[in-house]
């Protein structure tokens, strides 16, 4: 006995061990599980996703989250499983942050608080992660967690905040990439390390700016761009740079590849590693052969000008530092006469001025004390100059100005005439400096002396003063020859703008020479009347379409009830005892002939359904490819963004369709919100039909139940919409915009959707913006095979059924059926007696079978009633135009079902059969 003591308790123990080892296994594999998701994702943010994804399947968790602490006891959602907690606040009733946590009830804890919706969920894991994050799995009622997942959760903490940290480094990195990558100025850099210092990285806009492309010069050093003299004092100081691995700004001679010289301004700055070795060089290069130009023009003008003082109009005078003169025109001896000096270069301004004054004196003329106490160097710190009124009632404005070398330069004009035109100018000239179009003046080569604030931004200047100098024609591309007052519509060249902006431009030429040039921006005139256009052809499309799709369904309502007598007496006849065995190949004939017949009519019923209805398309891309479409069409001062939360689904349609539909809901939104700041954002997610969905009431289209959604959301922070203006949303031509809308965009959307069936819901408040629900049908995986084989006898010997339908033929076959299964039938023709029937004796009556398309009442009136009667009652409506019929009560009663015409009469009784008699 002994012996078999210890041979079971040895038997025991090594159990015990296989068990350890099972459980020590199974644990090892989920996280090795996750870790392999973590670690074969393609980049930083799609491994923490994946990893995410795999504790929730380990774990069954619906909820998975990383949080940062904040202050006052609230956290923030860093990263989630679910994209539409990330951001949201969370305060929970306890420390989440001090050790790990398996809680069963969140409740038992306490309130928690927050933008979080926590009313679904029930227990939860939390591991501290790092310093002030930590990471933590909410599960559902359904969810049970245990020592094993927690220690899971607590493993796998810190690698879920690494991959959130390196998933935010990955999408800097990427940006700085791009914004280098995209840049409107070329990017040059060269291997510092090298002693030739080859270049090693080259952008789009270099190979632009210099004609190569990045094949040809990556390995050399930018010499080849050099035009300048090998000794020239800029190449010199450039080369030393180089050598010294130091940065500064240069303006250098180059040529292209084709032998155009340029001028280049190249800024050279030093890149260190994280030693603080200097391992790059980087050179950001612009063509400012137009500034140059325009500069050399300047200098080619001032020495006109000097040349030209002489004999001006205006007094000009140049006063040494010592205060002695070195230049006075004729007109400052006019304007001041000194006889005593004369303003002769020599003289000091001090002795002509005390002359000047000593002349009015002899005149007997009044002088002003201005005059009399005139302080040159005072004057010249002024910035604006001073008006001073002679003794003879002229005005003249005194300028002066300091220079390098101590002295001061002195003009004084004769301002009588001016000072009268004054107030008119200064009208005109604030009526166009806060003018919405542009307005610029360049003289005969094109070049701008002149430019609004309006026209500066339109041009993509910025501001007017960069505008000087350059030619107004090489904004714009295409430019025709110019040949006195012109008129046309040109295209902003890319460089100069992110969108694709067309300008009307009208010019005139001056009496002076040069031109005034208008600039008015009908990009957005021009997208409207072309989406106006295709929306109004659309639109008349989906409303022939619909016409055709109305009379087929009506032909194929009356060809079906024919089919249903046809087929439904085919099946009486076969439950006949007393059919010969010689008719038999006949009534299958009749059988066969009456299903093509009812295929045929299906494609009748498909006859107005268009091409973009079929087929499928991956949410994903389609998303995706809508983004990169309007984000170029909508304004900065609206921020556009795609949530999505389950994209990995096929849809039915195609992709042209869904891109047309979210385009016209999207700019709606951009329409609504206007010049204000705003926000759209499109999200994508999974739809569960015990949330409710079924008994929302939609806008347009309905929700079946026996079809799988993904329900799309166009959401915004505009305007909002009243309950008025929300009940003619969907109006064709309805629009609240006068004449900047068209009236189509929800009305198309509304169409389409349905075309593929759909259904849409609007919700939208004053002030409080608007949400445009789309329920978009999930495309079916496999064939759906009919068959009515292997359907067992049904039994309804206790069952009381009343039928309606508007042709009593078809009913009469749909009776004579049921009664063969042992049914007790009553056959209706009017709706309204069947209604009058039940509510005569409600508790009778086992089961309800009507026809849709009826006078006096349809199928969805007549459930409707009777539900509120007998709300138990199963229905089953019987139509031709079960795909067709849109009616939201037949989906949001409960209880009824829906069957095609000619029914298969085994199905239809083994579903009443099964109704009847479910618990």
């Amino acid at each position: 006995m002994a012996d078999d003591e210890r041979l079971r308790e040895t038997l025991l123990e090594l159990q015990i061990l296989r068990e350890r080892e099972a459980s020590l296994l199974a644990e090892t594999k989920r996280l090795a599980d996750c870790l392999e998701a973590f670690s074969t994702a393609d980049n930083p943010a799609a491994a923490l996703s994946a990893l995410f994804a795999t504790i929730a399947q380990t774990t069954g968790a619906r909820r998975i989250v990383l949080i940062e602490k904040q202050l006052a006891g609230a956290s923030t959602i860093v990263a989630s499983n679910h994209g539409d907690w990330e951001g949201l606040k969370l305060i929970p009733p306890i420390d989440m942050y001090a050790r790990p946590r398996n809680v069963t009830d969140l409740s038992l804890v306490g309130d928690w608080k927050g933008d979080a919706q926590m009313k679904d969920l029930r227990g939860f894991l939390v591991a501290p992660a790092s310093g002030h994050f930590s990471f933590a799995a909410f599960g559902d009622k359904d969810t049970r967690f245990d020592a094993k997942d927690l220690e899971l959760i607590r493993r796998l903490a810190g690698l879920a905040l690494q991959g959130f940290r390196n998933a935010n480094i990955a999408a800097e990195n990427n940006l700085l990439a791009a914004a280098i990558s995209g840049s409107s100025s070329g990017f040059a850099i060269s291997d510092a390390t090298h002693p030739d210092s080859p270049l090693v990285y080259v952008n789009a806009a270099f190979e632009e700016l210099s004609g190569y492309s990045a094949e040809e010069v990556l390995g050399e050093n930018c010499r080849f761009l050099s035009a300048e003299p090998a000794d020239s004092p800029e190449r010199r100081r450039l080369r030393a740079a180089v050598k010294d691995k130091s940065g500064g700004t240069f303006l250098l001679q180059n040529k292209r590849k084709d032998k155009t010289p340029f001028w280049n301004e190249l800024t050279l700055f030093p890149v260190r590693n994280v030693s603080g070795d200097i391992v790059n060089l980087v050179a950001t290069q612009s063509d400012v052969t137009e500034r140059v130009a325009a500069a050399a023009e300047r200098d080619r003008v001032t020495a006109r000008m000097e040349q030209s003082l002489a004999s001006s109009d205006d007094g000009f005078m140049l006063v040494e530092q010592g205060g002695d003169l070195a230049f006075a025109n004729d007109a400052v001896r006019a304007i001041f006469p000194a006889p005593a000096r004369d303003w002769k270069a020599g003289t000091s301004f001090s002795d002509n001025w005390r002359s000047y004054l000593e002349h009015i004196a002899v005149l007997e003329r009044p002088i002003s004390e201005e005059l009399k106490s005139l302080d040159l160097p005072a004057l010249a710190q002024l910035k604006e100059g001073q008006e001073f009124e002679l003794p003879d009632g002229r005005s003249i404005f005194l300028k002066a100005r300091p220079l390098k070398d101590g002295g001061i330069v002195a003009s004084a004009t004769d301002i009588t005439a001016r000072l009268h035109a004054q107030n008119l100018l200064s009208q005109r000239l604030a009526a166009i400096e806060a003018a919405k179009d542009g307005i610029l003046i360049c003289d005969d080569e094109g070049r701008i002396t002149y430019i609004n604030p309006a026209g500066a931004e339109l041009m993509g200047f910025g501001k007017s003063g960069n505008a000087y100098g350059q030619k107004w024609s090489s904004r714009y591309e295409g430019v025709p020859s110019i040949r006195a007052t012109f008129g046309f519509e040109l295209t902003l060249n890319h460089k100069y703008s992110s969108n694709k902006s067309v300008h009307e431009i009208s010019g005139s030429p001056l009496p002076s020479g040069g031109y005034v040039i208008v600039i008015r921006d009908i990009t957005d005139s021009l997208a409207y009347e072309e989406r106006e256009a295709d929306m109004t052809r659309e639109l008349i499309r989906l409303q022939r379409q619909e016409a055709v799709a109305q009379l087929t369904a009506g032909i194929a309502h009356d060809f079906n009830n024919l089919l249903s007598v046809i087929t439904g007496s085919v099946t009486l006849i076969e439950l006949s005892d007393a059919r010969s065995p010689e008719i038999d190949e006949h009534i299958q004939r009749i059988a066969q002939a009456g299903q093509q017949s009812s295929k045929l009519v299906a494609q009748l019923l498909d006859a107005g359904r268009p091409e973009e209805t079929i087929g499928q398309f991956d949410l994903a891309n389609a998303l995706n490819s809508v983004s990169a479409l309007l984000r170029p069409q909508v304004p900065n001062n609206i921020h556009y963004k795609v949530a999505t939360d389950h994209v990995a689904v096929m849809l039915k349609g195609n992709p042209e369709l869904f891109s047309q539909i979210l385009m016209n809901l999207s700019l709606n939104a951009v329409h609504a919100i206007g010049v204000d700041a705003g926000e759209i954002s499109v999200s994508a997610g999974g739809m569960q039909f015990d949330d409710g969905i079924t008994s929302r009431k939609m806008d347009a289209g309905r929700i079946d139940s026996s079809r799988r959604y993904t329900q799309l959301t166009v959401s915004d922070n505009g305007s909002g919409m009243d309950t008025d203006t929300k009940s003619k949303a969907l109006t064709p031509y309805f629009t609240t915009k006068g004449r900047h809308g068209n009236g189509l965009g929800l009305a198309m959307a509304s169409m389409q959707i349905q075309s593929i069936g759909g259904a849409l819901k609007i919700e939208s408040e004053i002030g409080l913006g608007t949400k445009v629900h789309l329920f978009w049908p999930i495309a079916e995986d496999g064939n759906n095979q009919e068959s009515t084989s292997g359907i067992e006898k049904v039994h309804l010997s206790d069952k009381t059924i009343i039928i309606v339908d508007d042709d009593e033929r078809v009913g009469a076959v749909l009776a004579a059926f049921l009664e063969a299964q042992g049914a007790e039938v009553a056959l209706c023709t009017d709706p309204r007696d069947a209604l009058s029937a039940i509510e005569d004796d409600p508790g009778s009556w086992s089961a309800l079978v009507t026809d849709y398309d009826m006078p006096a009442m349809n199928g969805g009136d007549l459930a409707a009633a009777v539900k509120k009667i007998t709300p138990h009652i199963p229905i089953f409506v019987v139509s031709a135009l079960v795909g067709r019929i849109s009616d939201p009560r037949l989906s949001s009663l409960g209880g009824v079902e829906m069957f095609r015409k000619p029914v298969e009469l085994e199905k239809l009784a083994a579903a009443i059969e099964f109704s009847t008699t479910k618990v």
